[in-house]
């Protein structure tokens, strides 16, 4: 059985990380423990039986609770081999940095490198357009291509 488990944003890790160390002291069977890149705020959990919160085991900072009901694996194949960032760009889409000294600046992707998993980007506000190299998950795709 998998359950999803609400967590403080940005906080998936460390919950996941405490909750592992809190399991395996305890008698409580519990599987494996996932934390999805893309899924924010949440954190799944595959056990044998059913989730209690009340349990001191589950007594974690920044865990908020449980969704109710299962979580078919059905579900939950997309987060287990995620479709790399690199597969949807293409030359001329729009993107937005999300980390890096550019963190937050929109560009424009001049060329993709897929072996090196890089991508040279132009900043658009830039007032020279000067070509960036960035790893393909230091990015998010805005707009497909630009028209």
């Amino acid at each position: 059985m998998i359950y999803a488990l609400r967590t403080l944003v940005g906080q998936e890790k460390n919950v996941a990380r405490l909750l592992a160390r809190n399991v395996r002291s305890s008698d409580i069977e519990v599987n494996s423990i996932l934390v999805p890149d893309n899924l924010r705020g949440y954190i799944l959990v595959e056990t044998s039986s059913k989730i209690d919160m009340q349990d001191p085991a589950f007594k974690v900072p920044n865990l908020r609770g449980s969704v109710e009901g299962e979580i078919t694996f059905e579900e939950i194949k997309s987060f287990l081999n995620p479709e790399p960032i690199i597969a949807s760009v293409k030359k001329g889409s729009i993107v937005e940095l999300v980390s890096g000294p550019f963190k937050g600046e929109r560009a424009k992707v001049v060329r993709i490198d897929e072996s090196k998993e890089e991508v040279v980007l132009e900043l658009i506000e830039a007032a020279i357009p000067i070509p960036v190299t960035v790893k393909g998950d230091q990015i998010r795709l805005i707009q497909k291509e630009a028209d």
